[in-house]
């Protein structure tokens, strides 16, 4: 998504992140894969309507979790968005997952965003500490600082 950005509306995007820590998962299931077999699960429940998605999450205070093939677990909630209904995202010390803090996630973005469009001076410290700026995050006095950020842009870079 970012790469299809306008360089001008990335950090606006970014700011939407939050200021808080999330799991990402890093694991060997590709997103089609996660939503087909998230898909399968939810059909042999019954569950192929928005009406009957909301009554299957009722049953559990609003949420379900789900198991896939590589024994990541998956949380389902009802999406705010009309048309896309199911919302996903990785379950907390799940399987082939980390915690980011939000802060890190955006500078590795910001930064790989600046990478995609060459505006990067290969001086990391000024590289990162001028994606932060424009972030609104304040700056870092050493690369030594960056070691979380940097493992996310290399996760990033597997893609």
């Amino acid at each position: 998504m970012l790469a299809q950005s306008d360089p001008a509306e990335i950090n606006t995007r970014l700011l939407s992140l939050g200021g808080s820590q999330m799991d990402m998962y890093a694991g060997p299931l590709a997103p089609e894969a996660i939503f087909d077999e998230i898909r399968v699960q939810l059909k042999l429940a019954g569950v192929d309507t928005k009406a009957a998605y909301e009554a299957f999450l009722a049953k559990s205070d609003g949420y379900a979790t789900m198991v896939l093939s590589d024994t990541s677990v998956w949380v389902l909630r009802l999406a705010e968005e009309k048309a896309h209904y199911i919302h996903v995202h990785p379950g907390r010390y799940s399987p082939h997952t980390f915690r980011v803090k939000a802060s890190a996630l955006k500078t590795a973005l910001a930064y790989q965003a600046a990478a995609q469009h060459h505006q990067l001076t290969d001086d990391l410290l000024a590289d990162l500490n001028r994606v932060r700026k424009e972030l609104r995050l304040s700056p870092l006095r050493s690369t030594g600082e960056s070691g979380h950020i940097l493992e996310i842009i290399a996760l990033l870079k597997q893609d």
